[in-house]
């Protein structure tokens, strides 16, 4: 017997490659924003005092990270109710317009918060600019695939 199907909600196959990479970078780029970035040794300054000083450490939200953040929990939320099926008009802007200024936006930030991290780099950092650079890649992916959605030409006279 065939199950019945269920009408609109969430579907893998009707999502784009952009898309797929868009939330797939996106949802790993934000686990990497809670892994330390920057990381300060402390050196023998407890040592001297006769304590165990741990090393200060920073995830990827401190500084202008923040701002990172917020773009790719913006992004992550768009891309989720495009691929939900939930009409989202902005006018004549399309939505993988949106998704692609998002991820390209994201990314941006992901690298100058790689860069503004540079002394004293962690595992997070490192993380950051790869799913970054994906991010990126990504985006770009959306952005063609805005081009080629567009509206077809207007019939020759």
């Amino acid at each position: 017997m065939a199950q019945p199907q269920r009408p609109g909600g969430f579907d893998m196959g009707r999502m784009t490659m952009g898309q797929k990479g868009l939330i797939g970078a996106g949802v790993l780029y934000l686990i990497s924003m809670f892994f330390p970035w920057v990381g300060a040794d402390l050196g023998d300054f407890g040592d001297v005092l006769g304590i165990d000083i741990p090393d200060a450490t920073a995830n990827g939200f401190a500084g202008i990270g923040m701002i990172s953040g917020i773009l790719v929990i913006a992004l992550l939320v768009w891309e989720g109710l495009v691929a939900a099926g939930v009409n989202v008009s902005m006018g004549t802007t399309s939505p993988a317009l949106i998704g692609a200024v998002l991820g390209g936006a994201t990314a941006l930030f992901g690298v100058i918060n790689f860069l503004t991290s540079l002394e004293g780099l962690r595992i997070g950092a490192w993380l950051g600019l790869v799913f970054s650079i994906a991010l990126l890649y990504a985006a770009y992916i959306r952005f063609q695939e805005s081009k080629a959605g567009g509206p077809a030409p207007p019939p020759a006279a």
